[in-house]
């Protein structure tokens, strides 16, 4: 379930605090409420992913939420299946709700470990307040999705998916950006559920990076979501990423579990 990704080329050697299980679930529900690929199979407490045209990793693999003990590999040969038949390659999101035995089934399996990213998350105190600069916007999302593309370099293609994918956001969404001389140049975007709140698609324009604009806007979006409600926020950042994990670091996010992806070619 991959396109074209990028993977690591440093292996991971950090070590992630335990992880509250109730935490872990909330929070794996919210990314797929916030970020829902268009085609969701359920098997065995597992969500299998597809979004035909996305680099997104997240919306292209085999997640588990509850998985029922013992059924990996029913639940693995349906997944392959169902990769076969759209030729695409097989991918697995492997969280700490995975036994170390199943990872090993995997790699037995011929599944090949790719990037891991990290799930960070931060108290939404009184202190967060929105930058005069940040400029808050609701849905519709289509000026934004524009600006970001652009700044993000994304193809048609991906861009029509991430249009697909913000048109059936569940929860409550706002969209960040920052101007300079009339033209857009830092974005985020958050969405809130309950008392969570998920920050997704922080860019920056690569002439305008190192100027602050990256924690005005992620600052921007918690001091939003404590105002509609939320008391914890979390982001998703890929783990050799040392200077944004830094910068989220500076603002009082925290490891809170990693995953990591498997990936296995189905389409020879």
């Amino acid at each position: 379930m991959t396109g074209h990704f990028k993977d690591q080329a440093v292996p991971i050697t950090e070590i992630w605090p335990p992880c509250d299980p109730a935490l872990l679930l909330a929070i794996e529900r919210h990314s797929g409420s916030a970020w829902p690929a268009p085609e969701v199979v359920v098997l065995n407490g597992w969500e299998c992913r597809f979004a035909p045209g996305s680099q997104s990793r997240r919306v292209n693999s085999l997640t588990p939420l509850t998985p029922r003990v013992g059924l990996l590999p029913q639940t693995l040969a349906v997944a392959r299946r169902l990769c076969r038949e759209r030729g695409v390659a097989c991918t697995v999101r492997m969280t700490p709700a995975i036994t170390p035995d199943e990872v090993e089934y995997l790699q037995a399996e011929g599944f090949v470990r790719k990037d891991t990213t990290s799930v960070e998350v931060a108290p939404l105190g009184a202190g967060f307040v929105v930058d005069q600069d940040v400029v808050l916007d609701p849905p519709p999302h289509a000026n934004w999705l524009q600006a970001y593309a652009k700044t993000s370099q994304l193809g048609e293609d991906e861009t029509a998916v991430i249009d697909q994918m913000l048109s059936s956001v569940g929860g409550q969404m706002v969209l960040a950006h920052i101007m300079l001389d009339g033209v857009a140049v830092a974005f985020g975007r958050a969405v809130r559920i309950d008392g969570l709140l998920g920050i997704f698609q922080i860019a920056t324009d690569p002439s305008m990076r190192r100027q602050g604009l990256g924690r005005k806007i992620v600052t921007g979006l918690m001091a939003w979501g404590r105002k509609q409600g939320a008391m914890r926020a979390y982001l998703q950042v890929v783990a050799t990423n040392l200077p944004a994990r830094g910068l989220y670091q500076q603002i009082g996010f925290k490891p809170l579990y990693p995953y990591t992806y498997y990936v296995r070619d189905e389409t020879a």
